[in-house]
């Protein structure tokens, strides 16, 4: 198998008055990379993503507007927002069926896009996802006063469609994560029971930030996703 190129190729997308700014390995491309909130951006995963593309697995991914090389003020933003930016950018560089990576918010984000896009694989990094009542409010003080009502996860609209999903699902949680509960991962796991595969792994001494702690912590991650993507573990059941 030839090396691939590490050469990719920036993009921008027009959405709302910005450019949403990302680079692909190649286009059109079938997985794409979301990251999640706070201080995050796509540079997040730069390590992840070159393992996965030595592994024959080219991915894209862009900055959330707030976040980056898009910049822009988070404020104003929303979860809906979020969706409908991811949407922007596959339409314009992805190509279904997709392979979703998606990160604490951008797990969520992943998972409300299978009701948008023929997504075959969902892979979802320290998974955070939210009440219903959110998913619209401007992120700022309403939605930071919802999402921390006890437990207002139990009221996600995930579950429903994590339920719908057939394709596989690889879910990573970090073993100390002070964030994301335990109980959202294991319900993200249980909902998602008519899934083609799903497996949970933690990666040992990790916590939110920083799930992949070591180079061997991201080359393992990089070989469980490739492994799912190529096939090669549909190939190895069938032997």
């Amino acid at each position: 198998m030839p090396t691939p190129s590490s050469m990719n190729v920036s993009f921008a997308v027009p959405f709302e008055g910005f450019l949403l700014r990302g680079d692909a390995y190649e286009t059109p491309c079938r997985a794409v990379v979301l990251h999640g909130a706070g201080k995050s951006s796509r540079r997040r995963f730069s390590r992840l993503r070159q393992a996965l593309h030595a592994r024959g697995v080219p991915t894209a991914a862009f900055d959330f507007i707030g976040h980056g090389e898009t910049g822009g003020d988070l404020i104003g933003s929303s979860l809906q927002s979020r969706t409908e930016q991811a949407a922007a950018v596959i339409q314009k560089v992805g190509q279904e069926p997709l392979a979703l990576l998606g990160a604490s918010m951008g797990a969520y984000t992943a998972i409300k896009l299978t009701e948008r896009f023929r997504v075959e694989h969902l892979i979802l990094l320290v998974p955070a996802v939210y009440t219903a009542g959110a998913y619209a409010l401007p992120f700022g003080p309403d939605f930071s006063s919802a999402i921390r009502k006890p437990k207002s996860w139990r009221d996600s609209d995930a579950w429903e469609l994590l339920a719908r999903f057939r394709g596989n699902l690889l879910v990573f949680a970090a073993e100390e994560d002070a964030v994301i509960p335990f109980d959202v991962v294991k319900r993200i796991y249980g909902s998602a029971r008519q899934s083609r595969m799903r497996h949970l792994h933690v990666v040992p001494g990790s916590h939110h930030i920083g799930l992949f702690p070591t180079d061997p912590d991201v080359a393992q991650a990089a070989e469980k996703i490739a492994a799912l993507i190529n096939g090669i573990q549909d190939r190895e059941r069938a032997l």
